[in-house]
């Protein structure tokens, strides 16, 4: 009698499958490496570690749209530190609006601007005075 949870010959069997599948798919991303190596440099960027599902076409994508986000989430912090800095203000200044610049929109625009998003108010920029 086999104990409860004790893989089987098919389970086995199953899982000798995938390690292949995965070992012939590590070795075509090795081979494409060895022609390019700037594919090698790019894929050592990429933090696989919170990818939730596999390295496909969308798990890239997904990958792709985090780290966007996260660039233009940091550009806007280090414009808005660089305007303070410029201006000679500490933390937590308020605009010129009188919210706080984290009231300001978390994104430059394409112009490079840092609209406020409170609904109730028409300030376009951050601006320090």
């Amino acid at each position: 009698m086999t104990e409860p949870n004790t893989p089987t010959a098919p389970t086995y069997d199953q899982e000798a499958r995938r390690a292949g599948q995965i070992a012939a798919a590590v070795q075509l991303l090795l081979n494409y490496i060895r022609l390019e190596p700037a594919l090698g440099s790019a894929l050592s960027l990429i933090d696989t570690t919170e990818l939730r599902g596999p390295l496909d076409q969308a798990g890239l994508l997904a990958v792709l749209d985090e780290a966007q986000a996260e660039r233009d989430r940091c550009a806007a912090l280090a414009e808005r530190d660089a305007r303070r800095a410029e201006r000679g203000q500490k933390p937590r200044t308020d605009c010129r609006c009188g919210h706080s610049d984290t009231a300001h929109s978390h994104r430059l625009t394409e112009d490079g601007r840092l609209p406020c998003t409170r609904t109730d108010c028409s300030c376009h920029d951050l601006t320090f005075e």
